[in-house]
C-alpha cells in the first residue's frame, strides 16, 4: 500500500461509534478491538454493491484509497472474495458488530486453547489471539489461498496461530481437547467433530443457517456425556461453510416465470402485520429451509421451498395473496405464525438449542419443549 492514506481517523471513529452503539460488552473487547488494525487484513482489492445496476463492483486500494479505506472502516462487513461466477461472495470480513458480539458470547479467557472454524482473512484469529495469546489459537479454513494469505498477514502483523488447511466441519483434531470453538460460518446442524473435540465445561459458538436468508447465533456449553446445550444470543448472519452453501433461488426470476400459473387470492391470505425480526426467526425455526424475504417493501412478502422443478413459492402482498408448486406454504406460514403469537411471539432469545452426536433439536424456553414444524407440537 503505497498511498498515503490517514488510518488513525477511520480506525477511532469506527471505534467511538461502536462503543456508543455498546457493542463493547466487556472491559477487554474495546483494548482487543483497539490493538487489531482491520485495515492490515483486508486486500488490495474488496467488493460493494454496484451503484450502477446488480452485482458487485471492485474497490481497489491502488485506484481508490478513499473509498477503500471508508469501506474497511465502515460498520458494515467487507467483502474479499467473489466466486468464479463473481455473483455471490466466498469470504467476507464480518460487521464489527456481530465480530464483538460473538466475542462476547464466547468470552474466551486468557490462556485458553480456542479452535476457530473459517480463518478468512485472518482479522479474527488476530483477535483471539489478542485475547488467549498467539499460541493457544487453532484456526482452520477449506480455501488454500485464503490460508496462503492469511499466514502471511498474521506473521506481518504479529501474530502466529496454529492455521491449518482442512475442512472446518471436521474441526482439527490433531489440536484437541479445545477450551472453545468458534466458527465465522455458519451451519445448519451443528457438526458432531466439534462436540467431540470441546472438553466437557467449554463452550461453541456459531452462526446458524435454516436458509439462505435465515441467522442466528449459537451459543453452547459441551457436558461431560458430550451433549451441547445452550441459547441463540444473537440475529447475526454469517456466510455458511462451503458444504452447507446452496443455490440462492432469485425471487424474482420465480414470479417472472410461473406467477401466471399460480393460484390467487384476493387480499391478504395471511397477516404478517405483527412480524417482527423475531417473528422471522420463528419462521426459520418452524419452517427449516423455507426462505423468506421481502420484495419492495415490507407488506409484500416471498417465501420460497425447493429447488429446480419442485420449487413451491407464496407471495403476500396487501392487495392479493398468490402459491405456486406441490407445497402449501401460505398454509405452513400462516400455521407458524398462529403458534408464535400463541405462545406470547417469542423473542430469538427465548429459544434455545440441544445437541448430540446423531440428533439436533431446537426448544422454547425449557429443553423439553422441542419445536416442531406443521402439525407437530
Amino acid at each position: 500500500m503505497c498511498v498515503d492514506v490517514d488510518m488513525e481517523a477511520p480506525r477511532r471513529r469506527l471505534t467511538e461509534a461502536l462503543a456508543r452503539g455498546g457493542h463493547f460488552q466487556s472491559g477487554w473487547m474495546e483494548a482487543v478491538f483497539e490493538r487489531v488494525p482491520r485495515h492490515l487484513f483486508a486486500p488490495e482489492t474488496v467488493w460493494r454493491r454496484n451503484p450502477a445496476g446488480p452485482g458487485w463492483a471492485p474497490v481497489r486500494w491502488t485506484e481508490n484509497p478513499d473509498l477503500w479505506t471508508d469501506l474497511v472502516y465502515s460498520e458494515e462487513g467487507v467483502v474479499t472474495q467473489l466466486d468464479p461466477s463473481g455473483q455471490e461472495p466466498t469470504s467476507v470480513i464480518s460487521p464489527p458488530a456481530a465480530l464483538l458480539n460473538m466475542l462476547a458470547s464466547l468470552e474466551p479467557r486468557p490462556g485458553e486453547r480456542v479452535l476457530e472454524v473459517g480463518t478468512g482473512s485472518g482479522y479474527h484469529a488476530a483477535l483471539l489471539c489478542e485475547r488467549v495469546g498467539t499460541g493457544q489459537v487453532t484456526s482452520v479454513e477449506i480455501d488454500a489461498s485464503l490460508v496462503r494469505r492469511a499466514v502471511r498477514v498474521l506473521a506481518d502483523s504479529g501474530y502466529r496461530p496454529h492455521v491449518v488447511w482442512g475442512d472446518g466441519e471436521l474441526g482439527w483434531p490433531d489440536g484437541a481437547p479445545y477450551d472453545r470453538l468458534v466458527s465465522t460460518a455458519a451451519v445448519r446442524r451443528v457438526p458432531p467433530a466439534w462436540l467431540e473435540q470441546v472438553r466437557p465445561g467449554g463452550e461453541i459458538v456459531t452462526p446458524w443457517y435454516p436458509n439462505y436468508h435465515g441467522r442466528g447465533l449459537i451459543w453452547m456449553r459441551v457436558g461431560a456425556d458430550g451433549t451441547a446445550r445452550g441459547w441463540f444470543h444473537g440475529g447475526e448472519s454469517f456466510l455458511p461453510v462451503r458444504g452447507g452453501r446452496v443455490n440462492r433461488i432469485d425471487p424474482r426470476r420465480v414470479w417472472s416465470a410461473t406467477f401466471r400459473a399460480a393460484e390467487r387470492f384476493a387480499g391478504r391470505a395471511v397477516d404478517l402485520s405483527d412480524v417482527d425480526p423475531h417473528g422471522e426467526f420463528a419462521l426459520s425455526v418452524l419452517l427449516p429451509g423455507v426462505a423468506h424475504c421481502r420484495q419492495g417493501g415490507d407488506d409484500d412478502w416471498f417465501f420460497l421451498d425447493g429447488e429446480g422443478d419442485t420449487v413451491s413459492w407464496a407471495r403476500v402482498t396487501p392487495g392479493a395473496s398468490y402459491r405456486h408448486g406441490p407445497r402449501d406454504l401460505l398454509a405452513d406460514v400462516d400455521w407458524a405464525l398462529d403458534w408464535w403469537r400463541a405462545r406470547g411471539r417469542p423473542r430469538l432469545f427465548d429459544f434455545g438449542i440441544t445437541v448430540t452426536k446423531d440428533q439436533q433439536d431446537i426448544w422454547l424456553r425449557t429443553p423439553d419443549r422441542v419445536v416442531t414444524g406443521p402439525g407437530g407440537g
